[in-house]
C-alpha cells in the first residue's frame, strides 16, 4: 500500500473547499437550526492556502432574522447539498445559547486532510 503525495492531499483539500459547502448548526439533540453556504456572509473558509486543516467559520448573532431566541447551538455538521443529504463531517462543541439580540456565536468547523491521529 502506498501513501498519496502532498499534491494529492492538496487536491483533496481544494475539492472539499469547493464541494462541501454547507454548514448546518444543530441543537443538543441533533435537530437542525439552520444550514448555511459560503455564499452567506456569515459563513467563510478561514484557513491559509496549503494548510492541512480546513476551517469553515460561521458567526451567528441573536439579531439574525432566521434565529428565534432563545436558541441553543451544540454541533456543526458539513454537507455537500443545500437540503437533506448525508453528513460528511460532524463536530460537537460546548452548548451555547443565544438569549438576546446582542449575543454572538462564532463556530469554526475543522477538517484535517490528512487527519492527524
Amino acid at each position: 500500500m502506498s501513501e498519496i503525495t502532498s499534491y494529492a492531499y492538496q487536491d483533496l483539500r481544494d475539492y472539499i473547499q469547493s464541494n462541501w459547502q454547507y454548514l448546518e448548526l444543530q441543537n443538543e439533540s441533533g435537530v437542525a437550526i439552520l444550514r448555511l453556504s459560503p455564499t452567506d456572509l456569515r459563513c467563510t473558509w478561514t484557513h491559509n492556502a496549503g494548510d492541512q486543516t480546513l476551517k469553515l467559520q460561521v458567526v451567528i448573532k441573536g439579531s439574525d432574522t432566521d434565529i428565534t431566541l432563545p436558541c441553543t447551538f451544540a454541533k456543526s455538521v458539513i454537507f455537500n447539498v443545500a437540503t437533506g443529504g448525508n453528513a460528511i463531517s460532524e463536530e460537537s462543541f460546548t452548548p451555547f445559547t443565544l438569549e438576546s439580540e446582542q449575543d454572538e456565536l462564532t463556530v469554526i468547523h475543522n477538517i484535517q486532510v490528512p487527519q492527524v491521529i
